[in-house]
């Protein structure tokens, strides 16, 4: 190997860059220089061929930098959104006695609706969102709908800039919406424009996965612990996780959204960053990225809780639970 060559071998990324494009441009110069004054002949197949791959040479190394720069302002803009959202639950927290946002739209082991003024009941002839507890058409999704409903969050700030999901089309102000997806009341289906998304595009109108709201006081005690009646910011963990990017294995009914199987794939980390990792809020106010997804609160063991599995059972089980005040299980 040359000189040259070795030295060239040696040069920083940066540097890399910057002395391909000075060859370029030398190379340029050279077939320009060679020509006598006012000779007109054409490129040769070689020439051109030394261009090309100087181009390409360039594109190879700027374009990985170019993605890796897209994807992190993506991952900040994520992480902003979560921060909104986390400091509207704060609020909404602080005007229910410390509990987050929670309609009743979680596990059908959850028994009645709670008479204790912290709960919106689903209603019987609202599209989509079922009769309590058979809420399986909105799911965990309603309960973060509520943000959108009361005023406290706008729908923008539910969907992810690195997925192709778009806002919801329900307005904040509407009592009958009960979730992300706009329905038709007269026909309990899709209205004809969400029905055509749904259909064409791979995506939904929530990029995120809230902490079930599961355990009210009516849950059989031998499923879960009754004192972990939805989450209070005073009952549970700071470090629990509540609210973080799409798990991997769940998705609302009626959406395409990309998932995997957790047999294949039991660690797997979110879809919505290329599987890299995924932004995590916790009931603290705190957002971290985490390039696992055991990355929930800290067990009495010392271990870290998986986010998207229950302490039991399967995390695509559509009725399955957290199990204790450590557990975060994160579903749409």
């Amino acid at each position: 190997m040359g000189l040259a060559a070795q030295k060239f071998l040696a040069l920083r990324p940066e540097e890399c860059k910057t002395a391909c494009a000075e060859m370029l441009s030398l190379h340029i110069a050279h077939l320009l220089a060679d020509r006598p004054m006012g000779a007109r002949r054409g490129v040769t197949l070689t020439e051109s061929l030394a261009v090309v791959m100087g181009l390409g040479c360039l594109a190879a190394m700027i374009l990985p930098a170019l993605l890796d720069a897209k994807d992190a302002a993506e991952r900040t803009i994520c992480a902003r959104n979560l921060a909104h959202l986390g400091e509207a639950m704060l609020l909404w927290a602080g005007e229910h006695d410390g509990f987050l946002p929670d309609c009743g739209a979680a596990s059908t082991f959850g028994g009645a609706v709670p008479q204790d003024g912290h709960h919106f009941p689903s209603r019987f002839d609202a599209p989509g969102t079922c009769a309590w507890p058979n809420v399986r058409a909105v799911g965990n999704q309603a309960n973060l709908w509520l943000l959108v409903r009361e005023g406290y969050a706008d729908a923008r700030l539910f969907v992810c800039p690195a997925t192709p999901d778009k806002p919801s089309l329900n307005a904040s102000g509407d009592a009958a919406a009960m979730g992300f997806l706009a329905m038709d009341p007269a026909t309990a289906r899709a209205t004809p424009p969400e029905d055509y998304f749904l259909k064409h595009v791979a995506a939904g109108r929530c990029s995120y996965s809230y902490q079930n709201q599961f355990a009210h006081p009516a849950t059989d005690p031998a499923v879960s612990d009754p004192r972990n009646a939805t989450t209070h910011r005073l009952l549970h963990p700071a470090d629990l996780a509540i609210l973080a990017d799409r798990s991997p294995y769940t998705r609302p009914q009626l959406t395409r959204q990309f998932i995997v199987s957790p047999d294949a794939e039991p660690e797997a980390n979110s879809p919505n960053h290329h599987g890299r990792g995924q932004n995590v809020l916790y009931l603290e106010g705190r957002v971290a990225w985490h390039a696992t997804p055991r990355c929930g609160a800290v067990r009495p063991g010392g271990d870290r809780d998986a986010i998207y599995w229950p302490d039991a059972g399967r995390p695509d089980d559509p009725e399955n639970i957290p199990r204790s005040v450590w557990d975060s299980f994160l579903v749409p």
